[in-house]
């Protein structure tokens, strides 16, 4: 097992090659993602909370996979921002499974997968989940341990604490899409008089039937391309 001081070299001397254009949060994710092995790999602040944001996702398979979590209310992801620990789900897997909405529906979106959510708690907290996405069809195995995933994940999370706090960002990149997202429920709640809560459920009901994520049902609302009325 590597030592943890090695494993932030190898960090910080991944992140420092990376286009410095890129926000720190992209070049980040990049580098746990190629630290640990993966295939590729989403990150995303607030996860279980109205004002989750998913900063970086290193594929399509990883951005549609965690939009899915976030348009369900379940997964790997939810599990590990409440639990503080690492959760681990396979695709496909038994009925029995604690996400087993989100394992059928996520074979639409890819034949198999191993997926390890990660929790990062630079602090007691949890600011946040890296998830891990792997098509396990190529036998692929974790280069690291889980308490290495672990000290890296918080060192991700303690790195990035300045940008996920900074709302001059609010009104760009992911940090827009959530601002949307938070204006269409206050929308929904105008229109259909009911909860904060219900309206964000009315929205995830239909991204999830529409097989849209949540942000563009969010702009269809914004948009006035989508009302609810009450019957």
């Amino acid at each position: 097992m590597a030592h943890f001081g090695d494993l932030l070299h190898r960090l910080t001397e991944s992140v420092a090659t990376r286009d410095p254009g890129q926000p720190l949060s992209a070049r980040m994710c990049a580098a746990y993602r190629d630290l640990a092995g993966a295939g590729a790999a989403a990150l995303t602040v607030d996860y279980a909370r109205a004002n989750r944001v998913t900063l970086c996702t290193t594929s399509e398979v990883a951005r549609r996979l965690e939009d899915l979590q976030d348009v369900l209310g379940e997964g790997p992801g939810h599990s590990a921002a409440r639990s503080g620990q690492i959760e681990v789900c396979a695709v496909p897997g038994s009925s029995s499974s604690r996400w087993s909405i989100f394992v059928e529906a996520s074979q639409d979106v890819v034949d198999a997968a191993t997926i390890h959510a990660v929790p990062m708690h630079p602090e007691r907290e949890v600011l946040g989940v890296i998830t891990l996405y792997d098509d396990r069809s190529d036998h692929r195995r974790l280069t690291l341990g889980r308490d290495q995933l672990q000290f890296l994940a918080n060192v991700v999370g303690a790195a990035l604490i300045g940008e996920a706090g900074d709302t001059a960002s609010f009104n760009s990149g992911p940090w827009a899409s959530r601002a949307q997202v938070h204006q269409a429920t206050g929308m929904v709640v105008a229109q259909l008089h009911i909860s904060p809560d219900d309206a964000l459920a009315v929205l995830r009901a239909h991204a999830y039937g529409q097989q849209a994520t949540l942000s563009e049902i969010a702009a269809a609302v914004v948009e006035r391309r989508l009302t609810f009325t009450p019957h």
